[in-house]
């Protein structure tokens, strides 16, 4: 059978009618304080120091997979046109020059598409697909200088802007794309390997 709480708290006659005496919210926080007090300023201050080492180990891991980028540091299989596509951003003319407000998506698209070709795993294996996605890439990137010409024959324009945009867009989703093969060739390799070992 279902009660009302609120019929059983005015009939309980262990709760005063007048309600709580002055100051009894003061006197509350104030035990809270000195009994939970301490505890909790002394777990801040160490989840303070947890929080900046955080901050510290990712950038140091950041810092190391700058320079230890393996597409510059003579890995077995140095496939030629990743380095060519990642030093040819650098070479031309941007549309970032133009406008302050793009520089920022710019940066994030170029930053992005070279840490993934830094972590590209090639190997004798994959090396032909890696270089047919390459070829698509370069492919993008003469794009990419063409629309950067018009942009600075014709001036900016949205259209070109957005045509820009859509260049790195696609060239990071055609990365991509070639992390997912390469992940789908390794399980095959593995798969085959397995197989063979029964």
């Amino acid at each position: 059978m279902a009660q009302d709480i609120r019929e059983m708290l005015k009939n309980d006659m262990s709760i005063p009618a007048e309600g709580l005496k002055k100051g009894h919210e003061a006197r509350f926080n104030a035990r809270l304080d000195t009994h939970f007090g301490a505890q909790n300023k002394a777990k801040a201050e160490g989840y303070l120091w947890m929080k900046i080492a955080a901050v510290l180990v990712v950038l140091i891991a950041v810092a190391g997979l700058v320079l230890n980028n393996p597409l510059n540091s003579g890995a077995e299989v140095q496939p030629t046109e990743a380095n060519q596509v990642a030093t040819a951003d650098a070479q031309k003319v941007q549309f970032s020059d133009f406008s302050p407000e793009y520089k920022e998506i710019e940066d994030r698209y170029l930053a992005s598409i070279h840490i993934e070709l830094a972590q590209l795993n090639v190997t004798e294996d994959n090396k032909a697909v890696v270089d047919a996605f390459m070829g698509q890439l370069e492919e993008l990137n003469k794009e990419y200088d063409r629309l950067n010409a018009d942009l600075i024959e014709t001036g900016v324009n949205d259209q070109n802007i957005q045509a820009l945009i859509n260049n790195l867009q696609l060239r990071l989703d055609l990365l991509f794309k070639l992390k997912e093969k390469l992940n789908e060739l390794q399980q095959s390799q593995n798969n085959e390997i397995q197989i063979n070992t029964l």
